[in-house]
């Protein structure tokens, strides 16, 4: 509808209601009335509303010089900065192994010597059978053959280790090698590990292995 539309047609209704204002009330009268404002603003707003957005001039901007996500790492900084600023945050966000404390406390049980190796011991694939031939072999290192060597490797000619860390890794590597070649149980282990046919070492093995699974570990 254009403005001269809704002139003519509210010269049609003041005439009609020019008519018939006798017949009508008060009421009806304002209420006629009301809806020809509302019918004429409805109509006309929209149009300024318009006019005032198209004199509206937005404020625009161009980077001429954007050369996209080539320029990488970012002036000033090598990928070496970024590797270390990431790597160290996601260390710092790092959650706490809850494993750890249960084995230290295990091992402090035993008075065993690799209670402050817990940590080290847990990123071990094979950390049960390490703990578990200790037990058989020196009843979690109490007793060594040579310097922190609490397993008898080497037989008639132990090795000895720097501390109980490297010991540990030892440990570890040799009983993967076993399991490697299918012997992958302590029963399986002994005859070559131990050299004779002892009966309880394989239990000994066992039973810690059993320990440590029932506390989740």
């Amino acid at each position: 509808m254009n403005a001269l539309y809704l002139y003519e047609l509210a010269k049609i209704e003041a005439v009609l209601l020019k008519n018939h204002i006798s017949s009508i009330s008060a009421a009806d009268r304002f209420f006629v009335s009301a809806s020809l404002v509302a019918i004429i603003l409805w109509n006309i707003a929209p149009h300024t509303a318009v006019a005032q957005a198209a004199s509206y001039r937005p404020f625009l901007f161009a980077v001429n010089d954007f050369q996209g996500v080539g320029d990488w790492p970012l002036p000033g900084f090598s990928d070496e900065y970024f590797t270390k600023t990431f790597e160290g945050e996601r260390s710092s966000l790092a959650v706490p192994d809850p494993r750890v404390e249960v084995l230290r406390e295990y091992l402090s049980s035993k008075n065993s010597p690799l209670t402050d190796h817990a940590e080290t011991l847990l990123k071990l694939k094979n950390y049960r059978f390490v703990i578990g031939i200790s037990f058989a072999e020196s009843n979690f290192c109490k007793r060594n053959i040579r310097p922190h060597n609490c397993w008898g490797i080497g037989g008639g000619n132990p090795e000895s280790y720097a501390d109980y860390e490297e010991a540990v890794i030892r440990a570890d590597s040799l009983i993967q090698k076993y399991h490697n070649s299918g012997r992958t149980t302590p029963k399986l282990m002994r005859d070559r590990w131990v050299g004779w046919k002892n009966h309880n070492w394989p239990l000994a093995v066992e039973q810690v292995i059993g320990a440590l699974e029932s506390r989740g570990l």
